[in-house]
């Protein structure tokens, strides 16, 4: 089979065998943004079009394509789902030469006050965990971080957090971005800790983010520690704001998942790293439950 994961502004592709195995993977800087409506078959065609000509098994598409900005919107599958869910809510597009993909559903929940809560991309790399019998948890690092629960095979619920979002907007604009190195210095462990010791204060967040800048100004912060501080913060305000049971799974890029190992570690949270290419496993094991 062949899975793709195409996100907003990236475009992994994977060459999976019938084991399950990963035979051959890509990658493109080519994102949904990049794509007009028309344009998608060819697209797909131009990164794995020799693929395609070799291998008859299924295609699925997870991520950005099946949003509303994307190739087909795919409805959001509701919580709790599995992979029969997913697979029932699949939906089929022309992928030229006689071939249907399928794209993958995001998921959607609501919280205890009925706010909606969604995901797409995502639930393909839950699926590819190792789920233990009975009750789990993942954390999702990145732009929009995402804090999961599953039991028994299922994802019952979620929550996201915006906070790689909110880092960026404030190491890139307003006064505390004023006070911060312009590029990304090596990373340093003492401030982000010192952030997340900072997270667990009384005052709220919105008071410790200006703690941020009047560290810088009293010099009580060195502006080379400070972007690690400032992360440090968000991390563990939002580790902070969910209640974790049991050994938390995390789901990220190397970057990212060690700054959260390190998070959890300090916080007391248990928590181990996910095996790499959860997409595809995911991808591979939804490719099983197709219907006909």
């Amino acid at each position: 089979m062949i899975g793709v994961d195409w996100g907003s502004s990236s475009f992994r592709a994977y060459r999976i065998g019938p084991d399950g195995r990963v035979l051959d993977r890509r990658e493109a800087d080519c994102g949904i943004i990049d794509i007009g409506a028309a344009d998608y078959p060819a697209a797909l065609r131009q990164r794995i079009g020799d693929w395609l000509a070799v291998d008859s098994g299924p295609v699925l598409l997870s991520g950005m394509v099946g949003s509303r900005q994307g190739w087909r919107e795919a409805p959001y599958a509701e919580c709790p789902a599995d992979l029969n869910d997913l697979a029932d809510a699949l939906c089929r597009v022309d992928i030229g030469a006689g071939r249907i993909g399928h794209i993958v559903p995001g998921l959607s929940c609501r919280d205890a006050d009925g706010v909606p809560d969604v995901m797409r991309g995502e639930e393909t790399q839950l699926f590819g965990l190792d789920m233990p019998a009975g009750d789990g948890m993942a954390v999702m690092p990145g732009t929009h971080s995402k804090h999961v629960r599953f039991q028994n095979g299922r994802v019952v619920s979620f929550a996201t957090a915006m906070t790689g979002e909110v880092f960026a907007l404030l190491s890139r604009h307003g006064l505390i971005a004023a006070m911060l190195p312009k590029d990304e210095a090596e990373f340093e462990e003492t401030a982000f800790c010192d952030g997340l010791a900072a997270s667990g204060r009384p005052g709220g967040l919105l008071h410790h983010l200006f703690g941020v800048r009047t560290r810088r100004l009293f010099d009580e912060l060195a502006a080379m520690a400070a972007r690690d501080f400032l992360s440090g913060l968000l991390i563990g305000h939002e580790l902070r704001g969910t209640e974790w049971r049991g050994e938390v799974r995390i789901i990220a890029g190397q970057k990212l998942a060690t700054r959260y190992l390190k998070a959890c570690g300090w916080l007391g949270i248990p928590a181990a790293l996910a095996p790499e290419d959860a997409a595809a496993r995911g991808l591979y094991r939804l490719s099983r439950h197709l219907r006909g």
